[in-house]
């Protein structure tokens, strides 16, 4: 049955739970002012003179904000209040106008009766299933992290990833404070999610995970290698295992073939001026000293086979 045209009063439409934060909009009741409703309200009538709004609501306090007496409505006959809340729900998820905030609590609010449950919501809304799992799968997440970022408008999932990390309560809160005072995004976190997944930064002391934290948001980058660098030191800071080792002593081995290449570049070595070379040839002889090597300097090996290949202790190659 096709839905009804009607023009309604607004004073006979009564509201329900909205789910947002706030349906006050300004750009929307400019719009509105100037060129109408353009999208009827849609209502379900529940008397003769009493209607119930199912989708709609920013274009009602909008209305209602300008006056409006009289205003355009589909109207469906009368369900219950769950399944208003799916008719909703269902445009919402198609039309993505609402936060992740607020669909979670519409889920939610819909999981509160047995009748309910991930699979139906999904088949009713016409989604996957996955994507109702995705708003329901966060419910252990700390409230006070929810209020600030909706309050800040920074995005709800990613709530979900900081509260899954393998670290302490101490730590997620500091992760979650930074993200909700959107000085770190999504895409912070997510490195932060992968870096914590490294077998290397279960080594590293719970005391200083929030120092390798802010080194890894510093040095954010596309190069996840850099990660990995970061992780590995701070690993190796800490104790002596054997992958963070190998992973710093051929990164090592890279930098020095950088260094080779560079001093390779006439333009660039015979314009040092001696005072340049000086300083370069004092700072790699504080680096040799650091190794300690065992052979006189006239006993040094002529060729490069010692390091041409990046392998671990027993001969695998492990170039990253």
């Amino acid at each position: 049955m096709s839905k009804q045209q009607k023009k309604i009063k607004l004073s006979q439409i009564r509201l329900e739970t909205s789910y947002r934060k706030s349906e006050k909009d300004l750009s929307l009741e400019l719009s509105i002012s100037r060129q109408g409703l353009k999208v009827p309200l849609t209502v379900e009538k529940e008397s003769e003179n009493q209607y119930v709004l199912v989708d709609g609501y920013r274009r009602f306090y909008a209305l209602d904000f300008l006056g409006v007496e009289d205003v355009e409505c589909s109207v469906d006959k009368l369900s219950s209040e769950e399944e208003r809340i799916v008719k909703r729900l269902g445009i919402e998820l198609h039309t993505k106008k609402r936060t992740a905030y607020q669909l979670e609590r519409m889920i939610n609010r819909l999981l509160e009766n047995e009748k309910y449950d991930t699979k139906l919501i999904a088949s009713l809304c016409g989604v996957t299933e996955a994507t109702i799992k995705k708003y329901v799968r966060g419910s252990s997440v700390k409230q006070e992290w929810l209020r600030k970022g909706e309050k800040n408008n920074a995005g709800r999932h990613a709530y979900t990833d900081i509260q899954n990390l393998n670290i302490s309560e101490v730590n997620k809160d500091y992760i979650a404070d930074k993200y909700g005072d959107r000085k770190i995004n999504k895409t912070a976190v997510g490195v932060i999610k992968k870096a914590t997944s490294e077998k290397a930064f279960k080594d590293i002391p719970e005391e200083h995970v929030k120092e390798c934290v802010n080194q890894i948001i510093e040095h954010q980058s596309k190069n996840y290698e850099t990660v990995k660098e970061i992780v590995s030191e701070n690993s190796l800071q800490a104790k002596y295992t054997k992958s963070s080792h190998t992973f710093m002593y051929n990164l090592t081995l890279v930098w020095i073939k950088n260094l080779e290449r560079v001093f390779s570049i006439r333009n660039y070595m015979d314009y040092l001026s001696d005072r340049q070379k000086l300083k370069l040839t004092k700072s790699l002889k504080n680096l040799i000293l650091m190794l300690n090597p065992p052979l006189k300097w006239s006993d040094f090996p002529q060729d490069k086979q010692g390091y041409e290949d990046l392998e671990d202790e027993g001969g695998e190659n492990l170039e990253h």
